[in-house]
Parts: structure tokens; sequence; C-alpha cells
């Protein structure tokens, strides 16, 4: 998300006061993250997105927890092919491939922590170990 301008004066945020000329840049890793929108926000919940059913997801604007995405005509252009594309390339692998983890290791000993920085980034690469 690119930063915005206050370019009138007396514009109040959240409660605070913003000058004009002032940059707001929003929290995006923070909105990502709110309890108040996502349960178990720093965990990695892929069924989260199926819950509903991907027809209920609104990426135009209107649920704010899909904001860092954008919204309207400047949304992601990149989501509306990800929607169709992704869950036929996992089905894909899914069904040619038997998974397993490494060396025996549990799930629960995965490692799925992140590194802070402007993309996500994998503390700990994960390796995928296809097996037929």
């Amino acid at each position: 998300m690119l930063p915005h301008q206050a370019v009138e004066d007396s514009v109040e945020i959240g409660g605070y006061a913003v000058p004009k000329g002032s940059t707001v840049i929003f929290n995006v890793w923070a909105i990502m993250r709110d309890p108040s929108l996502w349960e178990r926000p720093d965990e990695f919940v892929p069924e989260r997105w199926f819950l509903n059913g991907a027809a209920e997801m609104d990426f135009r604007g209107k649920d704010f927890e899909f904001i860092p995405f954008g919204s309207g005509r400047r949304m992601c252009p990149g989501v509306p092919m990800v929607e169709r594309v992704v869950p036929y390339m996992l089905a894909s692998l899914l069904h040619a491939f038997e998974w397993k983890l490494p060396n025996g290791m549990s799930a629960e000993q995965l490692d799925l922590s992140e590194i802070f920085t402007t993309t996500n980034v994998m503390a700990v690469p994960l390796r995928a170990v296809p097996t037929c």
C-alpha cells in the first residue's frame, strides 16, 4: 500500500489530528494480524479461506481485512488470477505426490516463524519431500 498525504486541514483519523501535508502510512502488518478480524491471526490456517466459501470474499474494499490487497480499481491485479489458479495448482500437486515431513518430523515441530521484512520470508525455509 502506498503512503497517503493529508490534503486538507483538520483531518482526523482514529481520534488523531493529522495536519495538512502529513504522510499517513497504514500498518498493513497489524491489519493482517488483528484478532478482531482474524481468528488465530498468528497461525498458518489455510482453512480460514474456505470456511465461508470463495464467493463470500469481497476484495472491493468493503471488508477491511482485505485492504492490504488494495480495493476497487487499484486492487492487486493478481487477486482474480490467484482465486482461480491456486486451487487447481494445489490440487494437482496434492494429487500427483505423496507428501511427508522430512526425517519423521511431526507437524508440531515445524518452525513457521517469519522474518520481519517488506515481504513474508520464512525464518527457516520449508522443504518439500515428494514421494511417489
